[in-house]
């Protein structure tokens, strides 16, 4: 099972690594880590045995943080070679400055191995976060395209009764053959089709593409999303190159002509891999 990490359990461990091996008192902790907030020491103990279990250490074996009873908390360090004190104060300044270089060493390695355990924990929690970003913007485009295929079916309509044709093509290709002979009236259902294709469906198909360049593990994850990135890729590519460039155009359509349908069952396979991931 993958864990989340918090802000607060990267603050402690920072925390604790600082002045380690000396402990923090509850107290210390409770107020640099939750600030003017007033928790309860149950806040606290449940943020400890929460960061032990990410590191893989329990309450009994402590062998990472550990409790100092009646004071506080504190974390693990190497031990430290014994150093033979001298009497004189040269040899005295030598010796604190090796152990203070020991200690700044000693912290880093700590910091290091911490970042080791934590990272893949922390990569996975920032796809999934990107996986929830992502169903939410398929149901945006859901929404968008559900609100545009209405104004779609009444232009269609209006220009069929208007002009006494029949619709024997595609939508895009009738629109825009009958652009030049629209009044005004079907000119702002035109307009409206065509705002919906620039804000809701390009903004989001956009925020798709981004979250799954930026994420590439989410294509072997969950199956189709490789289809989907290919399908939205071509249909940006259109609407740069094409729509754009054409103002007798309102809707954008990419599908099995262009040799990259939409996945069918995308949109599931992400809700489930985020009910399954919870």
């Amino acid at each position: 099972m993958v864990l989340p990490v918090s802000e607060r359990q990267f603050k402690l461990l920072k925390l604790l690594c600082e002045v380690s091996p000396e402990p923090l008192s509850k107290k210390q902790l409770t107020e640099m880590l939750w600030d003017d907030v007033v928790v309860s020491d149950w806040s606290l103990f449940r943020l400890i045995s929460d960061t032990r279990q990410l590191l893989g250490d329990n309450g009994d074996s402590q062998q990472i943080i550990h409790t100092a009873h009646g004071i506080g908390f504190w974390m693990s360090k190497p031990e430290v070679i014994s150093l033979s004190e001298q009497d004189n104060q040269a040899s005295h300044q030598n010796v604190q400055h090796a152990k203070g270089l020991y200690w700044v060493g000693a912290a880093a390695i700590i910091i290091a191995i911490v970042a080791v355990i934590l990272w893949p924990v922390y990569q996975h929690q920032q796809m999934q976060a990107a996986i929830a970003r992502i169903a939410v913007y398929q149901s945006n485009t859901f929404t968008s395209f559900n609100a545009q295929v209405l104004r779609r079916n009444e232009l269609a309509e209006m220009l069929q009764h208007r002009l006494g044709v029949a619709r024997n093509m595609q939508f895009e290709k009738f629109f825009s053959h009958y652009y030049s002979e629209m009044n005004q009236q079907e000119l702002f259902v035109f307009n409206q089709i065509r705002a919906i294709t620039e804000t809701g469906l390009y903004q989001n198909n956009q925020a798709i593409v981004n979250e799954l360049n930026e994420y590439p593990d989410i294509l072997e994850a969950i199956p189709l999303t490789h289809e989907l990135q290919q399908h939205l890729t071509f249909w940006l590519n259109k609407y740069h190159s094409v729509f754009t460039q054409r103002p007798d155009m309102c809707l954008l359509y990419v599908g099995v002509e262009d040799g990259v349908p939409y996945p069918s069952g995308v949109d599931q396979n992400v809700k489930t891999w985020l009910d399954n991931h919870p």
